[in-house]
């Protein structure tokens, strides 16, 4: 099918009310330049001139069809807690053994504790550092 406007790329067609639709390929470009770690979805949709909604719903919809994540690894409950304001004394948590479900991790980075819950993997806990390491 050829698009109604050959400078836009990857546009498939425009309907009566203005509605853009654009190629699966085209799509799927956008959506993997999203997920190369390190990435803003903000920055990568207002380059390509798209709202941060409407690239997330495609990140959405091709993580679905691809099985969410990495073949092989769940996610874990991660919990993150507040870090204390600058100056003020961080008292060790100290928990009853039985607290914890075994294997499970607990990190204090900076005054902040992340807790990883339930059998964690390397697999696992490289994808909690990527996450923490990726800038906001």
């Amino acid at each position: 099918m050829k698009a109604k406007n050959p400078g836009v790329p990857g546009l498939v067609r425009v309907s009566r009310n203005g509605k853009r639709f654009f190629s699966d390929d085209y799509k799927r470009a956008i959506v993997e330049k999203c997920l190369v770690p390190g990435a803003s979805v903000s920055a990568v949709a207002l380059a390509h001139g798209f709202n941060t909604n409407l690239v997330r719903n495609w990140i959405s919809k091709h993580q679905a069809r691809q099985g969410r994540g990495r073949p092989g690894t769940q996610l874990v409950p991660v919990t993150v807690i507040e870090a204390p304001e600058a100056g003020a004394r961080v008292e060790p948590m100290r928990a009853a053994r039985s607290e914890f479900p075994a294997g499970s991790i607990e990190i204090e980075i900076a005054g902040a504790r992340i807790k990883v819950l339930g059998q964690v993997d390397a697999e696992q806990l490289r994808v909690v550092f990527e996450a923490l390491r990726a800038p906001r």
